[in-house]
């Protein structure tokens, strides 16, 4: 349920690839999580809490959530970008996961507020 949650917003945001958009600064750097311009013309409040959600996660519980829940990235090719040994971003994701529960059900109570 994080899971959809998490791409939910992120889609609502418009916050996926662009050909002409560098999208490593939302990924470990200064500007991480710099969601404020809505330059992508997406949802303010799905930004928002894409943020909040980011932010709760950390950097990089946070950046493996993202490439792997939003970006779609497969786990073998986080690890080798994050510079982690083989199999472990399985067991960070796991944590990002179960950190990503909490934050939700902090946040939101359990209740579903999402669209679909």
């Amino acid at each position: 349920m994080q899971v959809e949650r998490l791409r939910e917003d992120f889609e609502l945001a418009q916050l996926g690839p662009r050909v002409t958009q560098n999208w490593d600064r939302f990924l470990v750097g200064s500007d991480r999580g710099n969601f404020g311009s809505n330059e992508g013309g997406g949802s303010s409040q799905a930004q928002n809490r894409l943020h909040k959600a980011l932010k709760a996660l950390g950097p990089r519980l946070g950046d493996i959530a993202l490439r792997c829940c939003c970006f779609l990235e497969g786990m073998e090719a986080a690890e080798k970008r994050m510079g982690w040994s083989a199999r472990s971003g399985k067991i960070v994701l796991r944590i990002a996961l179960q950190r990503l529960r909490m934050h939700y059900d902090e946040a939101y109570g359990g209740v579903s507020d999402r669209i679909g």
